[in-house]
């Protein structure tokens, strides 16, 4: 995989996978690279894209880690 911001990779990509036999794509998983979410809305239309929140706030984690704990009980 390329480091790339590039829609033109991105849809050199696509389209080498849809001539491999790719014909419905339902789920779109990605970082926020602006190439890619270009390429996505035009190569695969009506397929969803999560809206995906990460943080490392080690207080978020440790919250958590504790909610987890006590579900696990």
């Amino acid at each position: 995989m390329a480091d790339s911001e590039d829609s033109l990779f991105w849809e050199d990509l696509f389209d080498d996978l849809k001539e491999r036999g790719l014909r419905s794509v339902k789920l779109i998983v990605s970082d926020g690279h602006k190439g890619i979410q270009k390429t996505v809305r035009e190569s695969f239309i009506g397929s969803s894209w999560p809206d995906v929140l990460c943080t490392s706030d080690k207080t978020s984690s440790k919250e958590g880690a504790k909610k987890e704990a006590e579900r696990s009980g």
